[in-house]
C-alpha cells in the first residue's frame, strides 16, 4: 500500500540546505466544521472530478485488460499455482514496504511548485535526494537479504516460494522505484501520462507472462519473471526522463533532507508493515490451515473484490490526496473538512449500490470471469469487497491524523487491527473455513477504520449525516433482493440482467427518499441540456 499523506506549506527559501516546515496549526474554531453543502466545496468538487475522471479513463483500461488477464491466469494456472502467486505477492508486498522506508510518502510531504519554479537547484535537490535515496535504501535491503541467504539459506528460502525469491526481489526493488517515479507524475498533477503510462505497462505485463508461460511453465514463476521485466523497463524509462528534464545530479543528493524525509516517513513504515500484515496474514493462515487449494480458491475471490474495489477507489484516491493537501495548505481546516465531508458522502452512496450489484451477481461473474473450477468461492467475494471497501475510507477519515503527523498513533491502530485479524483468523479458519478468513477480514478492517476515525476526528472533524448513511444501507439492500429474483441459466445474461436491476433499483429509490439525489439529478439533467444546446423545455 501507498499512504498518502498531507503537507503544511513549506519554506524552502533559495540556497538552503534543509526543508524547514512551518509550526503545526494551532486547534481553533475554524477545526469545527459544520455539514457541508455541496455548492459550499463546488470548484475542489469539480477539480475532484475532473482528475478522477482522468484517472479512471485509464483504471477502465487496465480493467479491461483485466477482465483479459484473470480469465486466462485462471485457467492456465492450477488452482494451487494461483494461490502460490498470491502468497508470492504478499511477499513482495512485505519487501517493498522494507526498500520504500517511507520515502514514497515524503515524495508527497516536500513538493514545492512555487519554490521549484523559481529555484532549480531546491528543484534539483528533491528530486535527487529523493531519487537516490530511494535507490540507496532499496540496494541497503536487498544487500541484508543477500547477506542473510549466505548465512541462514534455510530461513531465507521461505519454503514452498524459493523458486520465487529471487525473482521477487529483483521486482521489489524497481516496485520501490517506482513508487517514487509515480510520486513526481502524481504530484505534478500529470494525470494523462500517468494514465497513459500505466495502460501501457498493464498491457506489456499481461504480454509478458503469457510470452513466458510457453517458456518457462504454467507456473507462478512465469508470472513474476515477466511482471519483473515490464517494471524494469518502465523504471528505467522515467528515470532517463527525469535525467533529460535535468533534475537528476548525484551531487544534489542532500543528506539533510534526505534524514528528513526518513524521519517523516519512518512512523508510516510501521503503518504500512501493519497494513502489509493486515492484508497477508489470510493468505498465510489459509494455506496453513486448509491448504493450498482453499489458497486458490480466497486468492481468487479476494482477486475479484480487489478489482471491483480498485474501480471505486483508484481514480478517486489518486486524485483526492494532491487535491486536499493544497486545500489544507492555502484555505485551512473548515475548507478541508468540509470538502472530505462531502467527497465521503458520496464514496459511501456509490459504494453501496455497487456492492448490492456485485452480492447478487457475483456468481455468474466467478463462472465468466474463473471458470466453473471456482464455484462457490463467489460466496466470498461480497464479504472481501465489503472490507475493502471499509478500509478505503481511510485517506478521507484519517485525513486529520496525517494533517498533524499523528501517524506513530495511525501506526499503533493498525497494529491492534493487524493482531486482531491474526487472532480472529485462529480461531475461525479451523472452525468454519474459508468465509471465516473473509469474515475476520471484515470485522478487522472496519476495527481499523473507526478507530482511525474516532482518534482523527477529534483533530479534523468530518460530520457524516447517519440518516444518509442508513437510507443507503436499506436502498441498497432492498435492490439487493430484488435482483436476486431474477434467475437466468446463462451467466452472461444473468449478470447483465440482475446488476442492471440492483443498479437502476438503488438510484430510483435513493431518487424517491434521499433529496439531494433529486438535486443532483436536476443538477445532471441540466448539464446534459447544456451540453447538448437545448434549452429547458425543448427535446
Amino acid at each position: 500500500m501507498a499512504t498518502g499523506s498531507i503537507p503544511e506549506s513549506i519554506d524552502w527559501k533559495p540556497g538552503a540546505e534543509q526543508l524547514t516546515p512551518d509550526p503545526d496549526p494551532q486547534p481553533g474554531t475554524d477545526t469545527d466544521a459544520k455539514i457541508a453543502t455541496p455548492t459550499a466545496v463546488g470548484s475542489e468538487l469539480k477539480t475532484l472530478v475532473h482528475q478522477s475522471s482522468h484517472y479512471l479513463a485509464g483504471l477502465v483500461a487496465k480493467l479491461a485488460l483485466g477482465l483479459v488477464s484473470f480469465p486466462i491466469f485462471t485457467r492456465v494456472l492450477s488452482v494451487s499455482e494461483y494461490g502460490m502467486m498470491d502468497l508470492g505477492e504478499r511477499l513482495l508486498l512485505l519487501l517493498t514496504v522494507a526498500c520504500k522506508a517511507g520515502l514514497q510518502n515524503s515524495s508527497l510531504r516536500f513538493y514545492n511548485q512555487q519554490e521549484f519554479a523559481k529555484n532549480k537547484r531546491a528543484e534539483r535537490r528533491y528530486y535527487s535526494t529523493l531519487f537516490f535515496g530511494m535507490l540507496g535504501t532499496s540496494g541497503g535491503v536487498l544487500l541484508l537479504f543477500f547477506i542473510a541467504s549466505l548465512l541462514i539459506p534455510k530461513a531465507v528460502s521461505l519454503g514452498s516460494l524459493a523458486n520465487l525469491v529471487y525473482l521477487i526481489l529483483g521486482l521489489s526493488l524497481f516496485r520501490a522505484m517506482g513508487s517514487v517515479l509515480w510520486g513526481f507524475l502524481r504530484i505534478e498533477e500529470r494525470t494523462k501520462t500517468f494514465n497513459v503510462l500505466s495502460v501501457v505497462a498493464k498491457a506489456a505485463t499481461i504480454a509478458a507472462i503469457c510470452a513466458f508461460f510457453p517458456w518457462i511453465g504454467r507456473t507462478a514463476r512465469a508470472y513474476f519473471a515477466g511482471t519483473l521485466g515490464v517494471e524494469a523497463l518502465l523504471a528505467l524509462g522515467l528515470t532517463a526522463w527525469l535525467l533529460v528534464r535535468g533534475v537528476l545530479d548525484l551531487g544534489s543528493f542532500k543528506f539533510d533532507l534526505f534524514h528528513t524525509a526518513v524521519a517523516y516517513g519512518a512512523p508510516l513504515i510501521i503503518y504500512e508493515f501493519a497494513f502489509a500484515i493486515l492484508g497477508s496474514t489470510d493468505r498465510i493462515l489459509v494455506r496453513h490451515y486448509l491448504g493450498a487449494d482453499a489458497l486458490g480458491f480466497y486468492a481468487v475471490a479476494y482477486g475479484l473484490a480487489r478489482n471491483v474495489n480498485e474501480f471505486l477507489v483508484t481514480p478517486l484516491s489518486l486524485a483526492l490526496i494532491p487535491i486536499y493537501m493544497r486545500i489544507w495548505a492555502s484555505d485551512g481546516a473548515q475548507k478541508t473538512a468540509a470538502f472530505l465531508t462531502v467527497a465521503l458522502d458520496i464514496f459511501i452512496m456509490a459504494s453501496v449500490g455497487v456492492l448490492a450489484a456485485v452480492a447478487a451477481s457475483g456468481h455468474a461473474v466467478m463462472v465468466i470471469l474463473a471458470s466453473s473450477k471456482y464455484a462457490g468461492a463467489d460466496r466470498l467475494v461480497p464479504v472481501i469487497l465489503a472490507a475493502l471497501v471499509v478500509y478505503a475510507t481511510h485517506p478521507f477519515v484519517a485525513a486529520g491524523l496525517l494533517i498533524h503527523k499523528r501517524t506513530l498513533l495511525m501506526a499503533e491502530l493498525l497494529v491492534a487491527s493487524a493482531a486482531l485479524n491474526i487472532g480472529l483468523n485462529c480461531l475461525l479458519l479451523p472452525r468454519i473455513g474459508l468465509m471465516g478468513g473473509a469474515i475476520t477480514t471484515l470485522v478487522s478492517y472496519l476495527a481499523c477504520i473507526v478507530s482511525l476515525a474516532y482518534a482523527s476526528n477529534r483533530l479534523l472533524p468530518l460530520r457524516l449525516d447517519l440518516r444518509s448513511l442508513v437510507k443507503y444501507g436499506l436502498a441498497a439492500l432492498s435492490a439487493w433482493v430484488l435482483g436476486s429474483q431474477f434467475r437466468v441459466t446463462s451467466p452472461i445474461v444473468e449478470f447483465l440482467v440482475r446488476s442492471f436491476v440492483v443498479v437502476i433499483s438503488y438510484l430510483v429509490i435513493l431518487y424517491a427518499v434521499d433529496c439531494r439525489m433529486r438535486d443532483w439529478t436536476r443538477l445532471g439533467l441540466r448539464w446534459l441540456q447544456n451540453h447538448a444546446g437545448l434549452r429547458p423545455g425543448q427535446g
